[in-house]
């Protein structure tokens, strides 16, 4: 998955997004124009269908070059997949003539769904939707009347108000706006994540929570990588005061960016081995519980550790860590606002260990 061009214009202009609280509009367009958009989108209706090693290998790449990026990317990649979960005449009505979808959506059920008149309306007002402003189609959540699983609609950008209430410590570029609606809905233009895809393929197999978790814990690893390597370039560079040497030549940073190195190297296995599990087993039939469990505990623990790597590197560059031209410090924020998002936060390991200890399975696990 070629994301070559991708990657150069995010990290050419990641001090727009730092500064303007959103990508620059190249970035926008060809995020928009590259295979990350359309990855996981059946192939019956123009899209890749690709393999889940190829789509987080693709955000990992977008990430390192600017982590906002990365987490739009995170965002996008794996959202092609709601439509596997619509019978074709509805999905190719919500895709609205064979238009090239970009699909944003939020994981928080803020919205109500209610009968009026015989149709449904959904309204609500949902936080934190990456990308709102350039998506084509928003996957928005609401709990049904009887309490049950969550119900996505995918609504077309026009019926949604973008409200820009994004200024964020980290991701700054990633525009993860709040969204309102207050409009009717087709019942059918509905999407239920857990339940069965009636497109049978092992993408669609592996659980779609699971995906969205480590496209977020991907990103997570990438800023924990630029935070090793922009520690790197740094250390031989400056001088702390009183020392004899540069920072490189200190034993308190060796120290730091040996263990932060380890650190990452061994959540980075664990993710890609529980990863390498779950697709192996959807490649021959549906995914069990335990490696579900065994994936979503590795994803929220590489954004927990991604997190901590950034947090030390930060402290051990001392002052020479807080200039933003260091990049140290933008890898922190990254990281610290990555490691909050819910899928990858206390209820990710939450559902891990309810499993693991106890052989309860969530339906969103």
């Amino acid at each position: 998955m070629d994301t070559a061009a991708l990657c150069a214009a995010a990290r050419e202009h990641r001090e727009h997004g730092e500064r303007r609280g959103t990508l620059h509009p190249s970035v926008w367009q060809h995020l928009s124009d590259s295979a990350i958009a359309t990855a996981a989108l059946p192939a019956v209706y123009g899209g890749l269908q690709s393999a889940v090693p190829q789509i987080l290998n693709a955000v990992r790449q977008v990430a390192y070059a600017d982590p906002s990026a990365g987490w739009a990317a995170a965002v996008h990649a794996p959202a092609g997949a709601f439509l596997s979960r619509l019978d074709e005449p509805t999905a190719r009505t919500v895709l609205g003539g064979g238009v090239r979808p970009v699909i944003a959506g939020s994981s928080l059920p803020a919205g109500t769904i209610r009968e009026a008149g015989g149709v449904l309306r959904l309204s609500g007002r949902w936080p934190l939707v990456t990308g709102a402003e350039h998506a084509s189609l928003l996957a928005l959540a609401a709990r049904t009347p009887d309490g049950g699983s969550p119900v996505w609609f995918l609504l077309p950008r026009k019926e949604v108000t973008v409200h820009q209430d994004w200024d964020a410590l980290g991701l700054r570029g990633s525009a993860s706006c709040s969204v309102s609606c207050d409009t009717t809905v087709p019942a059918g233009h509905s999407v239920l994540l857990t339940g069965p895809a009636l497109v049978d393929d092992p993408l669609y197999r592996f659980p779609l929570y699971g995906l969205m978790a480590a496209t977020i814990a991907t990103v997570a690893e990438a800023a924990g990588q630029r935070a090793l390597d922009a520690f790197a370039r740094l250390a031989p560079a400056v001088r702390p005061r009183h020392a004899d040497g540069p920072l490189a030549r200190l034993g308190g940073a060796q120290d730091a960016y040996a263990q932060a190195g380890a650190q990452l190297a061994a959540a980075s296995g664990l993710l890609e081995r529980t990863t390498a599990a779950a697709w192996s087993a959807a490649v021959d039939g549906p995914v069990g519980e335990e490696e579900r469990a065994r994936l979503r505990a590795a994803c929220c623990h590489m954004a927990q550790t991604a997190e901590s790597v950034c947090r030390t590197l930060f402290e051990a560059a001392g002052s020479a860590a807080v200039h933003r031209a260091s990049e140290v410090e933008g890898c922190w924020r990254d990281a610290l606002v990555i490691s909050r998002h819910a899928l990858v936060a206390g209820r990710g390991r939450q559902l891990a260990g309810a499993y693991l200890l106890s052989g309860t399975a969530a339906e969103d696990l």
